[in-house]
């Protein structure tokens, strides 16, 4: 069985997070969770999780840089803390494709967010016609197609930057997950950090 690093920043402002946790430790699909905690209050233990605790907030794409280096596995899937959904059913889906370096990067369709059940699971080309948003907040990839998002950015753009460096890109959908979207994204204390963000991302796409 192919096994997953999986990647988590948080703040912990989700009412999901730890029942998340619990769910990537149970599941046999996981062969290590690492959690890049950005306010850590206390230790958590848990069946393979790494527990990285920051000394100040690192935000989001500096912790994915940080979680990709760690891991220990080949295929990777990174998650927002902040969704909750039937892992071992993910990742049997991700499991299917093989090899798996050849798909590319696969996150989440919009649609995956309404649903109260999954049903016609598929996974096809990204395309932001159809999809509203919500790609960055589960996907997987191999290792070996992650580059380093620019330090610059530090909780937007993103996903923005994968679509426009990788291909293919493609998108999992008729799969219900559960969230309170932009549970930490859109706190007040960090929308300083958000607008620089947006001035960056300008900043690269002129370039």
């Amino acid at each position: 069985m192919h096994k997953f690093s999986v990647i988590i920043p948080t703040i912990w402002k989700s009412e999901y997070t730890m029942e998340l946790l619990q769910r990537y430790s149970n599941s046999e699909y996981v062969g290590q969770i690492i959690l890049i905690d950005n306010a850590p209050t206390k230790d958590i233990v848990m069946d393979k999780l790494i527990h990285i605790k920051e000394e100040t907030n690192t935000y989001v794409n500096p912790a994915w840089n940080k979680g990709v280096k760690l891991s220990n596995y080949d295929n990777i899937t990174i998650s927002n803390d902040d969704i909750i959904f039937n892992v071992d059913e993910y990742f049997n889906y991700m499991t299917q494709l093989n090899p798996f370096a050849d798909y590319g990067y696969i996150g989440s369709h919009s649609e995956n967010y309404q649903l109260t059940e999954t049903t016609d699971v598929r996974i096809e080309p990204y395309t932001n016609q159809n999809n509203f948003g919500g790609w960055g907040c589960l996907f997987s990839f191999h290792k070996s197609k992650w580059r380093d998002i620019p330090n610059e950015l530090k909780i937007w753009y993103g996903d923005n930057l994968i679509h426009a460096w990788h291909n293919p890109i493609l998108q999992l959908r008729g799969f219900n997950i559960e969230t309170k979207m932009s549970t930490s994204s859109d706190l007040e204390s960090v929308r300083d950090v958000r607008d620089n963000d947006t001035i960056q991302w300008m900043k690269l796409i002129n370039k």
